[in-house]
């Protein structure tokens, strides 16, 4: 625990991984105990204010309070919203969070990341601020002084400092093999971050994380492609987690939710079939490894 807000303390030294090409949205994204909202027919009318969250999150849990205090604030000049990230998300999670901090601040629910690939962060909270004109103008991991000044300037449209910089390049999308194949999405901190807050979810990634071992092991020559999430993972943390789990096949970091979106997944961890290129099977639920386990190898079977 003591590491993960080190590191997003570090982050937040060095915040400021904006998009700057236009934000690219889904049609319509579904607000929690509200009516859906088209975001595209926001941007470029007015300014906005994004809070991105996860009720596992400690961090945001403590700045639910503040956000509620600035939605108040600045409600008639600012479109603000709280976006979950909608990872493993339920909503007895949500709801109950939003009446202990009595909430009345819209909750956009991502579809399956749109809204954060859009922008290059490492964690959450993580804060964005655009303007008028639909420019990210100011991002940072931290509720502070600093976003209050930057909120102060937005509300009266005044330029805030930009700190844009350039999103890196996604990883192509590999094609499935014919025959079968396996897509694996897991986090290197869901077996010890949930720990307190969900024991049934990181016991969930536990199982998962074994189950896929001994899946690498009993079917040496079925294709793997394994990634985790890019949020509150560098690349030593990859290493960490390899080593921890004495992992023997490659593991990739999806550097911008590029690849969960593309196979439209939001639940870490999930496991993925592909029959000839089609998904056949998807797990989300590793309680009972020995029926997938048997349920992939007759597929193999009869390849």
């Amino acid at each position: 625990m003591l590491k993960l807000r080190w590191c997003l303390l570090l982050l937040a030294i060095s915040a400021g991984g904006l998009q700057a090409n236009p934000l690219q949205l889904a049609e319509q994204y579904d607000v929690f105990d509200g009516k859906p909202v088209d975001l595209r027919q926001v941007v470029g009318q007015k300014p906005i204010y994004i809070k991105f969250w996860a009720t596992w999150c400690l961090d945001c849990r403590k700045e639910l309070p503040s956000l509620q205090q600035t939605y108040e604030k600045y409600r008639d000049k600012i479109a603000i919203y709280a976006v979950n990230l909608n990872i493993n998300e339920t909503d007895e999670f949500i709801r109950r969070l939003k009446e202990k901090s009595q909430l009345t601040i819209p909750i956009i629910m991502d579809n399956n990341g749109s809204i954060a690939s859009n922008f290059q962060f490492y964690g959450t909270p993580f804060h964005a601020l655009i303007n008028a004109k639909g420019e990210v103008v100011y991002t940072t991991y931290k509720d502070d002084a600093e976003l209050q000044q930057q909120l102060q300037l937005l509300a009266g449209n005044s330029a805030p400092v930009k700190n844009a910089t350039t999103k890196p390049a996604t990883d192509a999308i590999k094609p499935q093999p014919k025959g079968v194949s396996l897509v694996y999405f897991a986090a290197t901190w869901c077996d010890w971050y949930m720990k307190d807050i969900h024991p049934e979810m990181t016991s969930n990634c536990l199982a998962a994380t074994k189950l896929v071992n001994d899946l690498r092991q009993q079917l040496p020559n079925t294709p793997l492609q394994s990634y985790v999430t890019h949020l509150w993972t560098e690349q030593k943390d990859l290493d960490e987690y390899v080593k921890k789990f004495s992992i023997h096949y490659p593991v990739v970091i999806d550097a911008d939710n590029h690849i969960a979106q593309h196979y439209n997944t939001s639940d870490y961890p999930s496991l993925l079939v592909f029959s000839d290129g089609k998904e056949v099977k998807r797990f989300t639920r590793f309680d009972a490894p020995a029926e997938i386990t048997t349920s992939i190898t007759k597929l193999t079977e009869k390849k």
